[in-house]
């Protein structure tokens, strides 16, 4: 039997280098052999970041210099729930675990994670976006605190948890990181609605795709994008690195 923990940050700005978490949230769940997850606990904590936030993270939050002043993450809590895991799960979970990555008191901690963005595939599932909110309203229902930390937290539990199999096991294997090197230009929007985006520094349009359906993408860019033999490139990539 799998322990996991869902986890969500709000953070000052992107950077890991240079914002701060100012709340986190955790889910710990056990996910048995059928795969029909059990809530073991939930926690939640909100940290001053000693500086006034901007209107734009006030704004998306709803957090207040207020509401932050004097607290403090207990940062031991949170290192029990991770050292109890199994597997981390984050929706977009290169951003959170870019975050616990630099918190002084997580620096040992060592584990799996999985990313409900990547390793479900909402595409195939005919879902047009995979972002957190959207999702929720694609399934009916919505989260009434979007982007506060436990809220999400539970958002992601729910949309997760018919789909952890697939998600656990993508998580497992490779990627591959596509290149549309020298793409014809009338081949823009065909990529672009395919799920590629631009990379101005390389100057190509790219893609991450799972192990699985990586000829699916290769018979594509031959047939609606080249049409004739492809120049594109291949990465292989792990989410989780390999012993």
């Amino acid at each position: 039997m799998l322990r996991a923990v869902i986890v969500d940050l709000e953070t000052t700005g992107l950077k890991p280098s240079e914002d701060t978490i100012i709340e986190v949230g955790l889910i710990d769940f056990l996910i048995p052999p059928d795969h029909k997850p059990v809530i073991r606990g939930m926690f939640s904590g909100l940290q001053d970041p000693g500086v006034p936030l901007s209107a734009e993270i006030s704004g998306i939050t709803g957090l207040t210099d207020e509401a932050l002043s004097g607290e403090k993450i207990d940062w031991d809590i949170v290192k029990g729930y991770l050292n109890r895991a199994d597997i981390l799960i984050a929706h977009n979970a290169e951003f959170d675990r870019g975050f616990l990555s630099v918190v002084p008191a997580l620096r040992d901690i060592r584990k799996p994670w999985a990313c409900s963005v990547r390793h479900i595939d909402w595409r195939e599932k005919k879902f047009a976006s995979s972002k957190l909110q959207y999702l929720a309203a694609d399934h009916g229902f919505v989260n009434p605190f979007a982007h506060r930390a436990l809220f999400d937290c539970a958002t992601t539990f729910r949309l997760v948890s018919p789909h952890l199999q697939e998600m656990l096991k993508n998580s497992r294997d490779a990627e591959f990181e596509v290149f549309a090197v020298g793409s014809p230009f009338e081949s823009k929007d065909i990529l672009k609605a395919s799920g590629y985006r631009w990379d101005s520094e390389r100057r190509v349009w790219r893609k991450r795709v799972m192990a699985h359906r990586i000829q699916v993408e290769r018979d594509f860019l031959v047939k609606d994008v080249y049409q004739g033999p492809s120049r594109h490139v291949e990465e292989e990539y792990y989410f989780n690195p390999r012993d």
